[in-house]
């Protein structure tokens, strides 16, 4: 059984790029292409959908 992941790990997955990164490679600029972002508080980790909407992580035109 894998272990669980540190919160700090958690967030790590979210996407590294700036926002203005993320636009030059044509991704969305809130999740970065991931489509989700990862969010963790006192041990409890979630997943949650972009909140720009983007569904698959491309920019929104």
């Amino acid at each position: 059984m894998p272990r669980k992941m540190t919160d700090q790990e958690w967030e790590a997955q979210n996407s590294g790029l700036s926002p203005r990164q993320a636009a030059a490679r044509g991704l969305c600029g809130c999740c970065g292409g991931k489509a989700v972002l990862y969010t963790a508080f006192g041990g409890v980790q979630r997943k949650v959908p972009c909140p720009e909407k983007c569904r698959n992580g491309k920019a929104r035109r």
